[in-house]
């Protein structure tokens, strides 16, 4: 009896914890019991393990409670449990049974419509959303429905359910922060300021909008307002790697190297759990070319040899000296620890800089069972048959892929000239960045990002219109082939997957790479060198490898403005320097266009 009523009064003594989010302390009260057979502390004690991101443990637990008394309550956490465990299929079977007992059970329906959204679902999370949408008015469901479409790329479509989520819904003010999302991508960023200011005001403690307004203003070029949102994000959300990265790339580009890493390292001195920010800061000084303080904050981090990410930039520090073998077996070890398609990629590549085709091939084989329409594995593909087998490299790489047409004049403009000079001195308003962006490939420039043919400016809509028709024009040149990775989606629909716009100055120039976002990319030439050298060529097929190889590219084009250049995304492609007059410049627009996967093709992924 005695046991009894200490476990008793250990109950209710940890369920009060609990409701106060003291989890750790209800678990110390519960631990001396926790072989006791009995519903409510193994319940109790389940919970305060997920609390504590503590999954197995409260797996455990849990199934124990459900087993001495099954209940839709312990259920729904067990679930929940399995599905942050990457779990699904147990998941969802502990959601469609509470189903069986509670038909109606609507946080059951938008969980399950969560859970296949996670998995890009697609259409079995919107018919779980239309089953919670007819049964419930509060708006979460029409909120669900728009993130459905938001996470296909459906942006109009998102941006009209947001729009009608009830404003007095408890949700709204999240309807509202994704809504300004859609704006974002849809580079609308007035219109998504507006949205983030608003969700701030009625949220001041969270950090997403603040985040948010950051992009909008960095990509605005109002680099003072974007530091100000990131660093009161910071204050809100101070771990937070995404806002650390961005707010250090604004101080890279705005040439303000003095404060560059400083958020980083001061969120080290009190952080519980460093491995993410001391990640992050290493691949900082990587992606901008400190590679004695990428190794040294490698060498001091005590993760040296147990984080994929540390292990994947000792590989490339060590390629740095040309010492492939080491970077090979770096890039082997982290892909034991994480395989990821990337990185088994850039493992390939070492692979075949040591001479190793067929261990190269097989890593490629690998991601492009996975994702067939990888262009960056297709991309070192086409590197093992340019070494080993010229008719399958010309098979896979023809230069007739490459199309070369020029912009034809929108209407209401009397000429071609007449427009590109529209664009070119609407283009120079945006470039505002003092030097590149840290992860892209050109040296000596600017760039403008954020979605730039879905900026609300008339000129840029004329040229995304009229770019997207000549593009289509041209393409009618080449003959759909069912087998081959390039041409079996001709007649494929198609999105636009970026754009953006590079300013090239004295001595600037792209080095060699290619595009992964993309099935086709496409440059248009806005401003070029008038003259008979190589000054500013394109040249195709020359991919970034170091002696002994130094492939001859199998085309090259002398650009022209008003030129548009067509190619397949995996195409490796670079420029010679570009060699500036006083006060000229090299301008394009160039973007990528990505076929729309299926439900099928996005569950394979």
């Amino acid at each position: 009896m005695k046991q009894t009523h200490e476990i008793n009064d250990a109950i209710q003594s940890a369920f009060r914890l609990i409701q106060q989010k003291r989890e750790q302390s209800a678990l110390e009260l519960l631990q001396p019991f926790t072989h006791v057979q009995h519903p409510d502390l193994q319940y109790l004690t389940g919970i305060c393990h997920k609390a504590l991101n503590n999954w197995s443990s409260a797996i455990t637990a849990l199934q124990q409670a459900n087993n001495l008394a099954p209940r839709v309550e312990v259920q729904s956490h067990l679930a929940k449990c399995y599905w942050q465990l990457g779990d699904f299929k147990q998941a969802k079977d502990l959601y469609l049974a509470i189903l069986e007992v509670e038909p109606q059970h609507i946080e059951v329906f938008k969980n399950l419509a969560l859970l296949h959204l996670e998995q890009n679902h697609f259409e079995s999370a919107a018919s779980w959303s239309s089953k919670g949408h007819t049964k419930d008015s509060s708006g979460q469901f029409t909120k669900l429905l728009g993130d459905i479409e938001k996470a296909q790329g459906h942006l109009d479509k998102a941006i009209e359910l947001y729009l009608s989520v009830p404003k007095h819904s408890p949700i709204a003010y999240r309807a509202v922060h994704n809504l300004g999302v859609c704006y974002k991508l849809q580079a609308k960023f007035d219109q998504a300021i507006q949205c983030f200011h608003l969700v701030h005001r009625q949220s001041p403690e969270q950090y997403e909008p603040l985040y948010n307004l950051g992009d909008c203003f960095f990509a605005k070029g109002q680099f003072e307002q974007a530091q100000e949102a990131y660093q009161l994000a910071l204050k809100r959300a101070p771990y937070n790697t995404t806002i650390h990265q961005s707010l250090n790339e604004l101080y890279w580009q705005n040439g303000q190297q003095q404060r560059f890493a400083k958020s980083l390292l001061s969120a080290l001195e009190t952080a519980n759990n460093k491995l993410p920010l001391i990640e992050c800061l290493a691949e900082l000084y990587w992606n901008t070319g400190q590679y004695e303080a990428c190794k040294q904050c490698i060498l001091q981090s005590n993760y040296a040899d147990s984080s994929a990410v540390m292990l994947t930039l000792q590989g490339r520090l060590a390629a740095t000296k040309s010492d492939f073998d080491i970077a090979f077996e770096y890039l082997d070890k982290a892909n034991k620890i994480v395989a990821e398609q990337d990185r088994m990629c850039e493992q390939a590549k070492f692979a075949i800089q040591l001479g190793k085709f067929d261990n190269a091939s097989a890593l490629l084989e690998k991601v492009l069972h996975t994702n067939p329409n990888s262009q960056l594995a297709l991309a070192w593909l086409s590197v093992v048959y340019q070494a080993t087998d010229e008719k399958k490299h010309r098979e896979l790489c023809n230069p007739e892929f490459i199309l070369t047409t020029e912009l034809q004049t929108p209407d209401g403009y009397t000429n071609r000239e007449e427009f590109i000079s529209e664009l070119e001195s609407c283009l120079l308003t945006l470039h505002q960045g003092k030097q590149a962006p840290s992860e892209q490939t050109l040296v000596n420039g600017s760039q403008v990002s954020g979605g730039l043919l879905n900026r609300d400016i008339e000129i840029i809509t004329k040229t995304k219109v009229q770019l997207l028709h000549d593009i289509e024009q041209s393409l009618k040149q080449l003959n759909a082939t069912s087998e081959h990775p390039f041409l079996a989606h001709l007649n494929t629909q198609r999105q636009i997957t970026g754009s953006w716009s590079v300013k090239l100055t004295e001595q600037g120039f792209h080095v060699s790479h290619i595009h992964p976002a993309g099935w086709i990319s496409v440059v248009l030439y806005i401003n070029t060198p008038e003259d008979d050298t190589e000054n500013g060529v394109i040249e195709f097929g020359r991919p970034p490898l170091a002696p002994p190889y130094d492939f001859q590219p199998f085309r090259t084009v002398k650009p022209k403005r008003g030129q548009i250049v067509i190619f397949p995304s995996y195409f490796w492609h670079g420029t010679q320097p570009f060699t500036a007059t006083e006060n000229s410049y090299r301008m394009t627009l160039p973007l990528d266009i990505g076929i729309v996967k299926n439900e099928s093709e996005a569950r394979a992924q």
